[in-house]
């Protein structure tokens, strides 16, 4: 019988039921390993359901139900490749080729005959050496390829919601929630920075990626963010036996796995050690009792509602989360943002007062966010020197954060306030520092919006040429992305950025 099986690139370990792709080793559920057998030894054979029933399962009496999930199961295995086929009141058939590289690899290992043998054994010691030394340069170049992985990312760390095939009220909060704590379990450092979970809607909605997102479609977030690593995951099977797949998409590679757990946040666990060994992020301990604020449903509705630009809708369902989750930081900052859209100011600086003393309490991630919302309400209201003072507090925050994309927007609201109060060299080098935080998180769309203030900014400094020099630089970014969302913003009579 084999022990090795190949099939679309991945090596199948029969007796360790284990499957090789791309380096990575990734384990089966023993039924769903018995099942890709199963299909691999029968290749482009029709098997009925009931075959498949009775040989997988005789041990136990199920329905087609599991058979369903299993064969799901599998189909995520082996992801965009179409190796199982459905035949209607038929069964299943494996469609690919499939190759037993058991045989190939006794072939390499055994002499063809004694006289190769013979020359084997009186083969110099030099040329051994020599092999020897090969073999150590080979493995140390790819250990050192390995492990400098994590030297090589900068910019960003994108981690998209996760996408859940359990269709149930029980795991809705998955989609968000899931995505927020892991998250939630990675430290930003100067050199990754780890972007929060309204950045990353943000970003998916600057990227026209819906809430069913396909794999074709991630490798669009590369275009319109600083990413270098963007976690994609997908949650499948039951309560107490969950499949969690998930692929790491680096600028030129994938690195695909599959991780089995009881418990969600075991595997989420799980995942943000892998994600760690790649980025080369500290971990935080969550505790068992940690959850995200993005797990509750009318949160998710409320951004649903917000990015369609209803926020009276999305006020009033913010405003009956509250009343359930007081300390919930993330819902006041948003419906915070939700008031300024409706020019409740007022109302917006007492929610955000409520969210900072919230978040100082725990010292959260989000102060850096809500101390510049409110220096935002401030700067609506029209009181610049406290809106300037609500800065450096938010910038103080963003530093002890990691969190370069707020200090960019801090130093562009800077930038306006200067401009307000006449300042218009202040405004300059704000917005210069605003353009370097951007370059540390490599964002396109917040340097070229940032290059387009400057061109405006140099026009009201009489500095022409700058001006367009300013202007090309932000255009040719804003082509060679394609980001098709700023377009209009080239044009002047349509854009308003200072």
């Amino acid at each position: 019988m084999a022990t090795q099986l190949k099939s679309c690139n991945r090596v199948i370990h029969v007796h360790q039921q284990l499957m090789i792709y791309n380096d990575v080793s990734i384990k089966i559920r023993p039924k769903t390993f018995s099942l890709l057998i199963l299909f691999l030894q029968h290749p482009f054979e029709v098997l009925s359901k009931q075959t498949l029933l009775d040989t997988i399962w005789d041990d136990v009496e199920v329905n087609e139900q599991v058979l369903f999930q299993t064969i799901r199961e599998l189909r995520q295995l082996f992801d965009a490749d179409d190796v199982i086929k459905t035949h209607p009141r038929k069964g299943y058939a494996w469609v690919v080729d499939v190759e037993d590289v058991s045989i190939v690899t006794q072939q390499k290992s055994m002499p063809n005959d004694s006289h190769i043998a013979t020359k084997k054994i009186k083969a110099f010691p030099w040329q051994q050496l020599i092999i020897m030394l090969i073999l150590l340069v080979v493995t140390g170049y790819y250990t050192f390829k390995s492990s400098s992985t994590a030297n090589d990312l900068s910019g960003t760390l994108v981690i998209l919601p996760m996408k859940t095939l359990i269709d149930d009220n029980d795991h809705q909060w998955v989609y968000l929630g899931a995505m927020n704590q892991l998250i939630s379990r990675l430290v930003s450092n100067d050199t990754l920075v780890v972007l929060s979970t309204n950045f990353v809607l943000t970003i998916m909605d600057e990227a026209e990626l819906n809430k069913d997102y396909q794999t074709k479609n991630v490798r669009r977030i590369f275009d319109v963010s600083g990413a270098s690593l963007i976690v994609e995951t997908q949650l499948s099977g039951s309560t107490q036996n969950y499949q969690l797949n998930y692929q790491l998409h680096f600028k030129h590679d994938i690195k695909r796995g599959v991780i089995f757990e009881r418990n969600i946040n075991n595997a989420i666990i799980k995942l943000a050690k892998i994600v760690s060994s790649y980025s080369g992020h500290s971990l935080i301990e969550l505790g068992d009792n940690f959850n995200s604020e993005f797990s509750n449903e009318l949160l998710v509705r409320a951004l649903e509602l917000k990015e369609q630009d209803k926020h009276l809708a999305a006020s009033q369902l913010l405003e009956s989360l509250i009343l359930v989750e007081p300390n919930n930081i993330v819902a006041r900052d948003i419906l915070a943002n939700s008031y300024l859209r409706l020019s409740k100011v007022e109302q917006a600086k007492e929610v955000l007062l409520t969210a900072i003393k919230l978040a100082e309490d725990i010292d959260s991630n989000e102060l850096p966010i809500v101390y510049h919302h409110l220096a935002v309400a401030e700067f609506i209201s029209g009181d610049l020197p406290q809106a300037l003072k609500l800065l450096e507090t938010a910038d103080k925050h963003a530093i002890t954060k990691h969190d370069w994309l707020f200090r960019a927007y801090n130093a562009q609201l800077k930038s306006r306030i200067n401009i307000r109060q006449n300042n218009l060299e202040q405004a300059h080098n704000s917005l210069n520092n605003a353009l370097k935080y951007h370059g540390v998180i490599q964002c396109p769309v917040g340097t070229s919006i940032t290059l387009l203030q400057l061109s405006d900014l140099a026009e009201m400094r009489d500095e022409s040429k700058q001006s367009i020099e300013y202007f090309n630089r932000a255009s040719k970014i804003i082509n060679d992305r394609n980001l098709s969302f700023l377009k209009n913003r080239l044009t002047k009579n349509s854009r308003k950025l200072i």
